[in-house]
């Protein structure tokens, strides 16, 4: 996709003789439904609306019951984008209302090539927050993690090492303690997904208390479930929902025989990749809040160590996509995942894994603009490698190739 500078066309006689022109020559729009694209031409304008007859008379359009329909097209060299109301469906005849605006691009430098959903595609963005945390000092840590401390402090890093003697340190606290790397299969977990956005530590000081889950705590670095419900409570969850998930959480640890657990997550880059999990099962000795002090030390000369290496975890959190069109230029991409949450800025860069012809092919790019309703992206390409290029130019040359002997 090439720069462009956008003109918004808001005269209603300007917009109306646009439309008129369109039927007159013939010429095709592409018309964009919830879940499909699709062509058609403009057989009759009035003065408050026009009828568009698409090529399948099948597409049952009002099944979706849209509010508005998106339409582009190419006038006089430049490509021009509005949304028009839509009034009703009768076979393949669709009427519309005439937009309130028209927005217009420069015509793409490429040829685009329309594949209506039927190249998936996995988007990934920065779903959690960028975290700090505060280095510490030789003269703030405890003298029994002086020698850890030099070890992390050393040139050249032995991660494994590192992790190694960390976990020897946390054993100490509890025999019960594990060092946990989020992967594809944990990192989406409740417990985990509250790290990663809040970057605290979860402390639940006694796990027969309810009021331990759901209690505040008065410091910057550590939360209870109380955390997660706020969450929730804002994005609209209903009082009897997040009692019954309350009761799910404690279940689990009464299941699990733990008395009192603390989760102390550390970082690469900023974000959490990870958590120290400790917990106890004895009634007598829960832990303390110096316990917990202890394991965020170690979580964080584990992440002094982490970043001096550069340690960064493989995991996907790409989010479920599929193409509606592809240039060499960019894409238009629409989000499948049923996530309502997924907002994405203009002007956020992604990586993109794109399956072409049973390739998988990776690709970066930012967002031009976006189309919230439908959930969908154009995207610019950046910083193509050669045989990525070659790839995509290909696929599109086959597919022009193809269209043209089925036309």
């Amino acid at each position: 996709m090439s720069s462009v500078q956008s003109k918004k066309i808001t005269n209603p006689e300007r917009i109306r003789r646009i439309i008129g022109i369109l039927r007159l020559d013939g010429r095709e729009i592409m018309l964009h439904f919830p879940n499909y694209v699709e062509a058609g031409k403009i057989i009759e304008s009035t003065k408050d609306n026009f009828i568009v007859k698409i090529s399948s008379h099948f597409m049952e359009v009002q099944e979706d019951n849209p509010e508005h329909v998106s339409i582009n097209f190419v006038f006089s060299g430049v490509e021009l984008f509005g949304k028009c109301p839509f009034i009703k469906q009768e076979r393949a005849f669709i009427t519309l209302e005439y937009p309130e605006s028209l927005e217009s691009r420069v015509k793409r430098r490429y040829p685009r090539i329309r594949v209506n959903g039927k190249v998936k595609a996995k988007l990934k963005f920065l779903k959690n927050p960028v975290t700090t945390f505060k280095e510490i000092s030789s003269k703030d840590l405890p003298v029994k993690y002086s020698k850890l401390y030099w070890e992390v402090q050393r040139e050249n890093v032995d991660i494994k090492r590192i992790f190694l003697l960390v976990g020897s340190e946390v054993k100490k606290i509890s025999p019960l303690s594990e060092i946990i790397i989020y992967n594809d299969k944990n990192a989406n977990t409740r417990d985990a997904q509250i790290l990663r956005k809040s970057g605290k530590t979860l402390f639940v000081e006694n796990c027969r208390e309810v009021k331990s889950y759901t209690k505040l705590i008065p410091s910057d670095k550590i939360i209870s479930y109380s955390y997660y419900f706020n969450e929730k409570r804002l994005s609209g969850a209903l009082q009897d929902e997040m009692i019954e998930e309350l009761k799910a959480i404690i279940k689990e640890d009464i299941a699990g025989g733990y008395t009192s657990k603390a989760l102390v997550p550390f970082f690469s880059g900023g974000q959490v990749i990870g958590h120290i999990r400790v917990y106890s099962k004895d009634a007598e000795n829960r832990l303390t809040y110096e316990d917990v002090s202890d394991v965020m030390v170690l979580a964080n000369l584990l992440t002094i160590a982490i970043d001096k290496v550069g340690f960064v975890p493989k995991f996907d959190e790409g989010v479920e996509s599929s193409l509606i069109d592809i240039s060499e230029g960019g894409i238009l991409l629409k989000v499948m995942d049923d996530d309502k949450k997924v907002d994405i800025s203009e002007g956020t860069h992604l990586e993109i894994k794109l399956f072409l012809n049973d390739k998988e092919l990776s690709v970066s790019g930012d967002i031009l603009r976006k189309d919230d309703d439908e959930k969908s992206y154009a995207i610019r390409f950046e910083d193509l490698s050669p045989q990525v290029k070659r790839e995509i130019k290909n696929f599109i040359d086959e597919n022009i190739e193809k269209r043209d002997k089925d036309s």
